[in-house]
């Protein structure tokens, strides 16, 4: 388990408890094992920021995600790094106003020039080829569900190796990942059809009795960073779309 400090918070706050928020590895927006360039990731970075300016002592406890949700739901841990919101989760988390926005579509082979896809309906028709998705996230649940044939690769890198390859004809997949695994090898994204695209957040346990007294400090330091950038200038160190 890697663990780091986020932020230590203002001069004369050093009798604040820590707050200890469940990570789980998921580049570029969390690295868990940065590399030469010392990038920790868009979210710990932006959190990193929003710690200093709500003047809060932030750590983070890098975990598998099913893990990390089990902990911050019993108050084991604070909260969570981000998650999108679900009803079923507003009776265990408050939530902050939003920090990013995930991007959830189908990414194509290099030269092809293919129609927009919008639904999963058209993913399933015959004529779309091999479509590939990374084992374990919940979009393998939801070609399952579709009953759309696919193909289940073990991580994002081999996804899109496969993927430029033509190995698999389109991936459905989370789009920051595979931009950030196509910048780094080539300097240049592959075509790609968004599906849909919803805001996520910091999410604090409703188990542990203080959290809430928090939330107006952190959501304070969101609409400043909003306000003046801070969130754009992050996305653009990971050559990420910015997201106001």
């Amino acid at each position: 388990m890697t663990t780091f400090v986020l932020a230590s918070g203002h001069a004369g706050r050093a009798e604040e408890r820590r707050v200890v928020l469940a990570c789980n590895d998921f580049p570029p927006l969390k690295i868990e094992r940065p590399g030469a360039d010392g990038l920790q990731g868009t979210d710990v970075d932006a959190i990193a920021e929003i710690g200093r300016r709500a003047g809060l002592r932030l750590e983070a406890h890098f975990m598998p995600w099913k893990r990390g949700y089990a902990e911050a739901s019993e108050g084991i841990v604070d909260g969570l790094c981000s998650c999108s919101y679900r009803e079923d989760r507003a009776a265990l988390f408050h939530f902050s106003e939003a920090i990013g926005k995930t991007s959830v579509g189908i990414f194509h082979a290099p030269g092809e020039n293919p129609d927009p896809i919008a639904s999963l309906a058209e993913i399933s028709e015959a004529r779309i080829g091999k479509v590939g998705v990374v084992k374990g996230y919940n979009l393998e649940a939801e070609l399952d569900d579709a009953k759309v044939p696919h193909v289940a690769v073990s991580g994002d890198k081999q996804a899109y190796d496969m993927l430029i390859n033509h190995r698999l004809d389109h991936l459905y997949s989370f789009r920051a990942p595979i931009d950030f695994i196509a910048l780094h090898q080539s300097g240049k994204v592959v075509p790609y059809s968004e599906m849909r695209a919803s805001p996520y957040f910091i999410c604090l346990s409703k188990k542990v009795p203080d959290t809430a007294a928090m939330m107006p400090r952190i959501n304070a330091a969101i609409a400043a960073m909003q306000a003046d950038g801070t969130f754009d200038a992050i996305q653009r160190r990971y050559g990420q779309a910015p997201i106001n």
